[in-house]
């Protein structure tokens, strides 16, 4: 008998490769793939953050000194203030990036950051009905917009969509990836200073595990499982002083979340408005989680996370980002266990086109929206429509008139938002630090009143000023600060464009 000829062997084998391409090109495969392509456009898009600017120049200044600043060095009224840089290393980071590879990469980055969260959301909920876990995946990315962005603490939503993938994996008992967090912890409070969040998370998985075990005794699982997730707290605790900062650290994140002038004057750490378009989705979130649970009884876990990240949420806009993380996968496996039941129950299963046909669709229209998205994605991180927006979000064109007019102006007072830009492009020239910038723990209560009084014209404006010996002021162009100086005869206007003015002092302060 004679060999088999290679045709004879590679036929099978190519059928056998068409037919799993086709098993992987299905339904599931087009809508999931969809939509974590599109959401990256939500992720990926130019800077527009008033920090951003002072995080690269402290980032540049620890490179080029070799240690961490020990107080403030952009401003002339906080130079003193002791400076505990929570997000030191994320600063260096970024700095690095930006100095290697520029801004676009550096943005690019931050969106993958956001991107890879989700894809920790995803693998919380994969083995629901894609259906409802590709809606859902998509109501949490839209109800986040507000936040998405090149900031450290998209940071804090990778790591928080981390541990709660570790946790869920845990109290299932299927996996005990849990264990590792310490270290996780070592690096979230070198990186930003919301590391106080995972203890939150693990605070919650700890009381729905004692939570079941006082309802079920019999069962010994629950009460094992809370007694190690309160060794990995102590644990992750202990974790969190392996920084420069060593116990200083312990105390920051407190600091920040009881400064009333900061949830005053600070619209992300302000209460959520819901005439503002963009939190719609997130409100709309919210009405769902309520239905959801109304349809399909949650978990304990479940519940006590969604009723904490909600109240996060509520309290401040940038914790949004947080509800997003915590209640995303609650979303959808409330509505997949709902919709599981009843489809069940009719008898109800999908039908889709024969195989090969739809493997065909579904890589042709995959193709089509990568090439969309990439070409959407590419025009809003265009370098110029980049400078377009810096030049309308911050005072470029005042910047400039002061860098070519170094004789003028002694003392600062700008515009909170301004500062982070203007102590970027000024530092470290003496009659350019700034009197604020956005470090709200490092300026302190006391100065951020100071400046509010100042900023709303209240009564002892003039007074506040005078104590500070400010001489020139650079101010958004329509601010109450701006248009009662127009009155005032020792105050002159010497620069305006659409953004900004500058108004100086005649005579001494």
């Amino acid at each position: 008998m004679q060999d088999a000829s290679p045709a004879t062997y590679r036929t099978p084998s190519r059928a056998a490769d068409t037919l799993r391409l086709s098993e992987r090109l299905s339904a599931r495969t087009l809508l999931l793939g969809s939509v974590m392509v599109v959401i990256l456009w939500l992720f990926i898009g130019p800077e527009q953050d008033p920090d951003f600017w002072w995080h690269l120049r402290i980032g540049e200044w620890m490179v080029q000194n070799g240690h961490l600043p020990s107080t403030d060095i952009f401003t002339f009224t906080a130079a003193n203030h002791v400076w505990t840089d929570h997000e030191y290393l994320t600063e260096i980071l970024m700095w690095l990036t930006f100095n290697s590879l520029g801004l676009t990469a550096l943005v690019i980055l931050f969106g993958l950051l956001t991107w890879a969260g989700f894809w920790l959301i995803y693998l919380q909920v994969r083995r629901q009905p894609f259906v409802v876990v590709g809606v859902g995946l998509a109501i949490g990315a839209i109800a986040g917009t507000p936040i998405w962005g090149p900031r450290a603490q998209m940071i804090t939503f990778a790591l928080s969509c981390l541990e709660l993938y570790w946790l869920r994996g845990y109290l299932s008992g299927r996996s005990l990836a849990i264990m590792y967090f310490p270290l996780v912890m070592v690096a979230w409070a070198n990186l930003h200073g919301g590391w106080v969040i995972g203890f939150v998370w693990l605070g919650v998985a700890l009381i729905s595990e004692l939570l079941t075990w006082a309802w079920d005794q019999d069962n010994p699982a629950h009460k094992m499982r809370a007694r190690r997730l309160a060794v990995i707290g102590l644990a992750s605790a202990v974790a969190v002083a392996a920084t420069p900062h060593f116990l200083s650290l312990y105390p920051y994140p407190f600091q920040t979340q009881g400064s009333e002038a900061q949830q005053r004057l600070i619209v992300e750490w302000a209460s959520p408005n819901f005439h503002n378009i963009e939190l719609r989705p997130f409100e709309a979130m919210i009405f769902l989680l309520i239905v959801g649970f109304a349809l399909k009884r949650p978990s304990v876990f479940d519940l006590l996370l969604a009723l904490l990240a909600i109240g996060l949420a509520l309290q401040n806009v940038r914790n949004i980002a947080l509800f997003v993380a915590a209640t995303t996968p609650v979303l959808i496996n409330t509505y997949g266990a709902w919709w599981q039941e009843l489809a069940g129950a009719h008898g109800w299963k999908p039908t889709v086109p024969p195989r090969p046909l739809f493997a065909a669709i579904t890589a042709a229209v995959l193709l089509l929206i990568i090439g969309a998205t990439s070409v959407r994605v590419g025009t809003s991180i265009n370098p110029t429509r980049q400078d377009q927006l810096t030049a309308s979000n911050y005072p470029v064109g005042a910047a400039d008139w002061l860098a070519a007019h170094p004789e003028v102006g002694t003392r600062m007072f700008n515009q909170y938002g301004f500062g982070g830009y203007l102590a970027y492009r000024f530092y470290p020239e003496p009659n350019r630090r700034v009197f604020i910038f956005g470090e709200a723990a490092l300026m302190g209560d006391d100065l951020l009143n100071e400046y509010a009084d100042v900023y709303y014209v209240r009564s002892n404006w003039r007074q506040v000023l005078d104590k500070y010996r400010v001489d020139y002021v650079v101010e958004n162009v329509g601010d109450p600060l701006p248009n009662l100086l127009s009155t005032q005869p020792d105050w002159r206007l010497v620069y305006q464009d659409k953004v900004a003015v500058i108004y100086v002092r005649q005579g001494p302060p």
